[in-house]
């Protein structure tokens, strides 16, 4: 059997966890992120309250570009910003159609609604979402489904997200029923980042200690 010499330095750059290498912030677009794709629909709602309905769909989307020409100038990711903007183009046309500003927050509530359905019923057929989710990021809870422990664990973890899925639809939902255009906005921002970083600590601290190392892919030389 070879029998490594002290001259081999050790593997220390390899990461405990995969999840040591997601840049979570990166991924939820950070602060920045989160308030650049806030921006229009504030703009929205303000230009609404005093101009007619084409010309604040007009600043919203054109608020959209001048934030994605802004990170291209300064090197920075695009990849929220083009998402921003074809969420933007999709949600203003949607007003735009319907001749009510509100409706610019519809798909927002109605992606909400969706994502916390999926949640449910991933954990009302024992296959939470979380687990499958987890899984894909790291294979050391690949064995989620034979762990007791683990799949107790990623139940919990679905069903905190699934809670923030259905707040944010059931309060935005409240506001667009009842015409509270003007409160939509700034609900929005503030349900959107803080609600997600709590749903994720808590995701990590109900999965903390339950990872197992992948087995080794190549055997010991001999």
């Amino acid at each position: 059997m070879t029998v490594p010499t002290s001259d081999e330095p050790a593997d220390t750059d390899a990461p405990a966890s995969v999840w040591e290498g997601v840049d979570f912030a990166e991924m939820l677009g950070g602060r920045r992120g989160i308030i650049d794709a806030s921006i229009p629909g504030v703009l929205l709602v303000i230009v609404n309250a005093f101009a007619p309905l084409g010309w604040a769909i007009a600043a919203a989307c054109a608020s959209a570009v001048v934030l994605a020409v802004v990170r291209l100038v300064r090197g920075e990711p695009l990849r929220q910003a083009v998402m921003g903007l074809g969420g933007i183009a999709v949600a203003a046309a949607i007003a735009a159609f319907s001749g009510q500003a509100k409706r610019y927050f519809l798909p927002g509530i109605l992606l909400n609604v969706g994502y916390g359905l999926v949640a449910l019923g991933s954990i009302a057929v024992r296959r939470p979402l979380l687990g499958y989710v987890t899984a894909l990021i790291d294979r050391g809870y690949a064995h989620w489904r034979e762990d007791a422990g683990l799949r107790r664990a990623a139940m919990w973890a679905t069903a905190l997200w699934a809670a923030v899925f259905v707040l944010r639809a059931s309060v935005q939902g409240y506001l667009y029923v009842h015409n509270r255009v003007h409160w939509l906005a700034p609900v929005k921002l503030g349900m959107g980042l803080p609600l997600t970083a709590i749903a994720l600590a808590g995701t990590l601290l109900l999965l903390e200690g339950r990872r197992r190392e992948p087995a080794a892919e190549e055997g010991v030389s001999t």
